[in-house]
C-alpha cells in the first residue's frame, strides 16, 4: 500500500507543478505584451502628448473610445509656405477635417463642414480667433463642448503662453450650438 500512496503524491505534484509553470507563463506573457513587444504603443496619461518633429503639427479632432467620445491629435507635417506661422496652419488643417484615412481610423469633427479661419490676432496676454458664423451653428451641448476642445487643444499645442478667445464674424462667442452653451471669455491654453 505504501508505494500506491508514493505514487499518487507523485502524480499529484505533477500535476500542480504542470498548473503553476503554466500559470506563470501566462502571467509572463500577459505583462510583456505591456511593454509593447508585442502589441501597438502604450496610451500617453491624459494631457501628454508624444514629441512631435519641428516641421510638424498636432490637430486634435473627436474620435469614439468605447461609449464615450474623446479628443485625440493627428499629426500633420507643415508645408514650407506655411512653416512661418504654424498656428494658422494647424487651423486650418482642423477647419478642414480629418483626412479620409484619419475618418477609417475613426476621427471625425464637431467643427460644422465650411468653418473659415477669419483672422488670428495676439497681444500680450490673448490670443483671438476669428471664425465664420458656421462654427457656432447646430449642435447639442456634448457636441459644442467637443468642438470647443477640438478648437483650444489644437491651439495649445502650439501656444501655452497665451489664454483664448474665439470670436465669430468679429464679435466674441457667447454662446454656441441649438442649446445655447455658454463660452468663457476666455479659455486657458496652459496644460490641462
Amino acid at each position: 500500500m505504501p508505494a500506491v500512496s508514493a505514487s499518487k503524491s507523485a502524480l499529484w505534484f505533477r500535476q500542480w507543478f504542470t498548473l503553476g509553470l503554466l500559470s506563470l507563463l501566462v502571467m509572463g506573457a500577459v505583462s510583456l505584451s505591456g511593454c509593447n513587444w508585442f502589441g501597438p504603443k502604450p496610451v500617453l496619461p491624459p494631457g501628454q502628448q508624444a514629441p512631435i518633429a519641428a516641421d510638424e503639427v498636432a490637430v486634435f479632432f473627436s474620435k469614439y473610445q468605447g461609449n464615450q467620445s474623446i479628443v485625440e491629435a493627428v499629426i500633420r507635417k507643415i508645408p514650407e509656405t506655411a512653416k512661418t506661422e504654424p498656428l494658422k496652419f494647424a487651423l486650418t488643417e482642423l477647419l478642414k477635417g480629418p483626412t479620409a484615412e484619419e475618418k477609417t481610423q475613426g476621427f471625425y469633427t464637431e467643427i460644422p463642414k465650411g468653418t473659415q479661419l477669419l483672422a488670428v490676432t495676439q497681444d500680450p496676454k490673448v490670443l483671438t480667433i476669428n471664425l465664420s458664423s458656421q462654427f457656432a451653428t447646430g449642435g447639442g451641448s456634448t457636441s459644442v463642448t467637443q468642438r470647443l476642445e477640438e478648437l483650444k487643444r489644437t491651439v495649445k499645442a502650439i501656444d501655452t503662453q497665451h489664454e483664448i478667445t474665439v470670436q465669430v464674424d468679429g464679435k466674441p462667442l457667447e454662446l454656441l450650438g441649438g442649446e445655447g452653451l455658454e463660452v468663457p471669455g476666455t479659455m486657458q491654453s496652459g496644460p490641462q
